[in-house]
C-alpha cells in the first residue's frame, strides 16, 4: 500500500470514529432529555357503576367480572397479545376481536395466540355511591 493510500485510510477511520462519537453523544443527550420529561409511571382512577348480578362488563380501559357469589375481578381491556381492545364474550370466555385469543373469567389464557394472562387492575368498591373506582397505570 502506498503512503497516500495509508493516509486516506487513516483520515477515513478518524472521520468515522469522530462521527460515531458525535452520534453516541447526541443519542445519550436525547435519551436523557426524554427520560427527564417522562414520568416513571402514571396512574389515574376511573369510576364505573357497580351493577348487581353476575357477568362481564366492558369499559374503555377495564373489564369487570362478577362471579357467582358476587366476587369481583377487574382486568385491563388490552389484549396481552398485540394490544387490541377486548370487548366481547362467548359463553364464559373473553374473546379478542383481532386475533381470537380467549381468556377465562379469571383472566387466564384459554386459547392463544396470547401467552400471558390479562393484567389485573386495582379497584375499590364505594358501596355508598354504588361505584367501582379502578386504578389504571400506564
Amino acid at each position: 500500500m502506498t503512503a497516500t493510500g495509508r493516509n486516506q485510510r487513516r483520515i477515513f477511520l478518524r472521520s468515522t470514529i469522530a462521527g460515531l462519537g458525535a452520534l453516541a453523544l447526541w443519542l445519550m443527550d436525547s435519551l436523557a432529555r426524554r427520560a427527564a420529561n417522562l414520568p416513571e409511571y402514571s396512574s389515574r382512577t376511573v369510576s364505573v357503576p357497580l351493577a348487581g348480578g353476575e357477568g362481564v362488563r366492558f369499559f374503555d380501559d377495564a373489564i369487570v367480572v362478577r362471579s357467582n357469589g358476587g366476587a369481583l375481578a377487574v382486568f385491563s381491556s388490552v389484549c396481552t397479545h398485540l394490544g387490541c381492545r377486548l370487548n366481547r364474550t362467548e359463553g364464559d370466555e373473553i374473546v379478542c376481536p383481532c386475533h381470537g385469543s380467549r381468556f377465562d373469567l379469571n383472566g387466564r389464557v384459554v386459547h392463544g395466540p396470547a401467552s400471558r394472562s390479562l393484567t389485573p387492575l386495582a379497584f375499590e368498591v364505594d358501596s355508598a355511591s354504588s361505584l367501582l373506582h379502578i386504578t389504571l397505570t400506564t
